[in-house]
């Protein structure tokens, strides 16, 4: 009797035995889901988004000035008394300023342009560089001045120059400064809306080219 429960025993043993290690050992295509997985989190796109605050502090002064004339009474000069008030008041304000980015994975942040070769966008690509090329181009405009300005004051104040040069370089000095903060480059060149939307298209496409759920994320 017992020799019988130990031949069932052994029997039920080796049949389940390759099942279970079955179960374990994943097949080539879960391998394959799970590589597309991890490649798909690694390249995904996303925005993300930040918020700043900023404190400001504004300061203003008002000064009045009034001048009052009265006619000589015991001479034949007249009188005058000038009264000077001066007030000042100053505001404090906090801004909060939104700022988003583009990830690849969650960890590489794209600049516009690189973003845009991503997605193939090469029109707006084009847009982009040749804005960026104009500013670049108003910015070293810009430094020429800042430069020129420098010399004229630094050197002209060291020869002795007349004040027309010196007054010259900081007059190119600060233009110089004026059209570098004018040709500042933005933070982007593209909207978030655009960026949102070409985002979603981009990740569909990789989903389907993997041959991953749509819901998958």
């Amino acid at each position: 009797m017992h020799m019988k429960k130990l031949i069932v025993t052994l029997l039920l043993l080796s049949f389940l035995a390759p099942l279970s290690f079955a179960q374990e050992v994943p097949t080539p295509q879960s391998e394959q889901e799970y590589v597309n997985k991890l490649f798909y989190r690694h390249n995904k796109l996303e925005i993300v988004t930040k918020k700043r605050l900023i404190d400001e502090k504004q300061r203003y002064n008002y000064t009045d000035i009034d001048t009052f004339v009265y006619p000589g009474v015991n001479t034949y000069w007249p009188s005058s008394s000038t009264t000077v008030t001066s007030q000042s008041s100053s505001r404090f304000e906090t801004k909060e300023i939104n700022e988003w980015y583009i990830y690849m994975g969650g960890i590489s942040e794209l600049s516009d342009s690189e973003f845009l070769k991503l997605v193939g966008d090469d029109r707006e690509l084009k847009r982009i560089t040749e804005l960026e090329n104009q500013k670049a181009g108003m910015r070293a405009f810009g430094n020429l001045g800042i430069g020129l300005g420098l010399i004229a004051m630094v050197g002209g104040a060291a020869v002795s120059a007349s004040q027309g040069v010196i007054t010259g370089g900081a007059v190119a000095l600060t233009l110089g400064f004026v059209i570098n903060s004018f040709n500042a480059s933005p933070q982007h060149y593209i909207s978030s809306v655009y960026a949102s939307n070409k985002i979603d298209e981009y990740n569909l496409a990789l989903k389907q080219k993997l041959n991953l759920p749509l819901s998958y994320e």
